[in-house]
């Protein structure tokens, strides 16, 4: 049967290729414009090699300018007219579900109980719809500390005692996380996939309202056509400056973003990883993951296996929508800049490696526009960067080797070199404009449809906190640049990223460690400074956006990241938020369900908790049936295992390694010797 474009009721093919004819038409004009211009105005004494350098650099570099503000207007428009994305059938909010969804929360030695908090929250939510027997939760580890493994396990317990009646909630535990989050995915399917219509996928921070998930599972019975819906999360739940600040961009920003990418994605949206609902036979058929040749960071499992998911489902004939309008989705973001370049390390080395990707069989060009789009989101950084680089380093050469005026060839006229100071700093505000414009149509769609405006903080609260963003965004904008092209580069020179756990704590970036991060762009953006002060000091002023930030690189670093400034903003009506002014009742919930768990959480952990509480010690070797054969361990592992128990038989004392730990989690002889050996070393209390 021909999947696509059955359900589409009331927007054409026909349409949606003109809507992408429009945005892509206008980018390609401004490109062109621009491009033509931007040759004109460069110095004619300028090698011509050099010259073609340079024009290519800023044809891409302004591409991606030109798309942001481009798709950015369109998503404006939407959101003004109140349109609902088109094409897709809709049904009753009190339509009573019939299928049976999966909401997987895949985990990888996170805070145990932060992750069945919110697990907690959205059962009781979906309770409250009174659809609830119509889902099933799985929190599927990977989790590789033994402690947080026991931790998991027992809050598991406490968690399903008081979870709603009608919703299951249950734990499997994988000894080897091959293939990450991927693989976490593709062994449930393996295991239970079939017994489900759909499964929703969360990360260890995401948040839904029942709500919002219901209407999900509604979309897909009756588009039967649809392979994944992506709902787009909100960031809420941060308090340092730099989180408070990605908070407010997503919140203002972010739906006209959203509104555009719809605009002209429609049936061939992407898949964000996560708050998505996929059909679970689509994901089956069509998702096996290819295996790399090769060594990390382009060889082995994929790290970006969301678009590559997408592309995959849309090459099997099903659609795949994100609907702006789909609220009640939320997740958290890096605290800091420094943990921010973290997640975006392992986001590069995934999306890179999707060049081996792009130019496979039968994929949508869409789906390749998405690979081309996330490439270009890191390879535009150093591209920048050389572009600057290149300008900055032809008007210093001027400074140093001046142009001449009486060549060997013999003329009646003085060459005299052209450049168009005019013309160039006319371009710079033009590209300036574009990336600032969006920002303020975002400004506008809260000053225009949002009401309280004391949400916002005020109307001078808003206009005070677009100001400050754009100028903080600016100053930040250098440093990333730098980050990110370093990033490149080491990934291209073979450098694995690997995968660790993302930094949730607002413990904030000691001044130490933002001196040791930050120490090369505090030099680099001095020294530009003196160099081109002292030898191109008409360029002084003009690189100030670009300088100021790596100059003060270190005390931005450190000062964004501490949750005492972000207090200091909230307090002068800096970056308020709609649900910050009154917490989303979801947000509430999960609030509550924390400091339960925290109430009935066991204060021992790992192998102590085993060999003191028979019940958890049980739950745990019953377990070890379920989760695969255990890994490999090494030979002095296993002695010293033994010999540190002989010795606690003798002392009453216990002290193991995170391996050794391991090694007896796995071996329930080994756990019922520890419980023995415990109730002998623990004096009797008499009466």
């Amino acid at each position: 049967m021909e999947k696509e474009y059955v359900v589409l009721s009331t927007i054409s093919k026909r349409q949606v290729i003109w809507r992408r004819i429009k945005l892509f038409g206008l980018v390609l004009i401004c490109v062109v414009l621009a491009t033509i211009k931007w040759a004109t105005f460069m110095p004619t004494d300028v090698d011509v090699s050099l010259k073609i350098g340079l024009v290519f650099l800023f044809c891409i570099t302004f591409a991606w300018i030109s798309l942001f503000f481009w798709s950015s207007l369109f998503g404006f428009w939407e959101i003004l007219r109140h349109r609902k994305m088109p094409g897709i059938k809709r049904v009753p909010e009190e339509t009573k579900l019939s299928t049976k969804t999966a909401i997987l929360m895949p985990v990888y030695n996170e805070d145990p109980t932060s992750v069945y908090a919110n697990l907690l929250a959205m059962a009781r939510d979906l309770s409250a719809t009174g659809q609830g027997e119509a889902f099933d939760f799985f929190v599927l580890s990977d989790t590789t500390k033994p402690q947080v493994w026991v931790q998991e396990e027992a809050l598991w317990l406490q968690t399903k005692k008081l979870f709603p009646k009608e919703i299951n909630l249950y734990y499997r535990h994988r000894p080897k996380n091959t293939a990450r989050k991927s693989g976490n995915i593709e062994d449930f399917c393996m295991r239970w996939g079939a017994k489900y219509d759909y499964m929703v996928v969360l990360d260890a921070d995401s948040l839904m309202t029942g709500k919002t998930v219901v209407k999900m599972a509604q979309f897909m019975e009756v588009n039967t056509t649809t392979g994944i819906i992506q709902a787009p999360p909100m960031i809420i739940n941060r308090h340092t400056f730099f989180a408070r600040v990605q908070q407010f961009a997503g919140r203002v920003y972010g739906p006209i973003v959203s509104a555009g990418l719809a605009y002209w994605q429609v049936w061939d949206s992407n898949y964000w990883g996560h708050n998505a609902i996929i059909r679970t036979r689509a994901f089956m058929e069509c998702c096996g993951l290819p295996v790399f040749p090769g060594q990390a960071p382009f060889g082995g499992h994929i790290l970006s296996h969301d678009f590559v998911e997408a592309a995959l489902i849309r090459r099997g004939g099903w659609l795949a929508w994100m609907l702006p309008e789909l609220k009640g989705s939320y997740e958290e973001c890096p605290p800091t800049m420094l943990d921010f370049v973290i997640r975006d390390r392992r986001w590069c080395q995934g999306n890179l490696q999707h060049l081996r990707i792009l130019f496979s069989r039968k994929l949508h060009p869409v789906s390749r526009l998405h690979f081309t789009l996330g490439i270009m989101s890191y390879l535009s950084s150093p591209l920048w960067f050389l572009f600057l680089f290149l300008g900055l380093g032809i008007a210093l050469w001027r400074e140093f080797f001046p142009p001449e005026y009486f060549t060997d060839t013999k003329t009646l006229f003085p060459t005299w070199p052209v450049f168009d100071l005019i013309g160039t700093l006319v371009l710079f505000l033009l590209s300036m404009g574009m990336l600032f414009i969006p920002k303020i149509l975002g400004g506008l769609v809260v000053l225009i449809q949002h009401r309280p405006l004391k949400e916002f903080g005020g109307f001078f609260g808003l206009m005070k906190t677009l100001i400050v963003e754009f100028i903080f965004s600016a100053l930040i904008a250098p440093i990333m640049m730098l980050f990110q092209s370093k990033i490149v580069l080491d990934i291209l020179l073979g450098l694995d990223a690997g995968w660790n756990a993302q930094n949730r704590d607002e413990t904030g970036t000691p001044w130490l460690v933002a001196i040791r991060r930050h120490f090369w762009h505090t030099v680099i953006g001095i020294g530009v400074s003196v160099i081109v002060y002292l030898y191109a000091n008409s360029l002084f002023y003009w690189t100030l956006p670009i300088t100021l930030g790596l100059i003060f690189s270190i005390p931005l670093s450190v000062w964004s990241s501490r949750e005492s400034v972000g207090e200091w903003a909230k307090r002068h009506k800096l970056f308020i938020i709609p649900e910050e002014y009154q917490k989303p009742d979801i947000l509430v919930k999960a609030e509550q369900a924390g400091a339960e768990l925290q109430q009935v959480a066991p204060k021992e952990k790992g192998v102590d908790l085993l060999k003191m509480n028979p019940v958890y010690q049980a739950m745990h070797v019953y377990m070890l049936s379920v989760n695969g054969p255990e890994p490999d361990f090494e030979m002095k592992t296993i002695r010293s295992v033994a010999q540190k128990i002989q010795g606690y038989a003798q002392s009453g004392e216990l002290v193991l390694t995170p391996d050794e730990e391991k090694y007896c989690l796995y071996h329930p002889e080994i756990l019922h010797e520890l419980s023995l050996l415990h109730i002998i070393n623990t004096p009797a209390v008499t009466a």
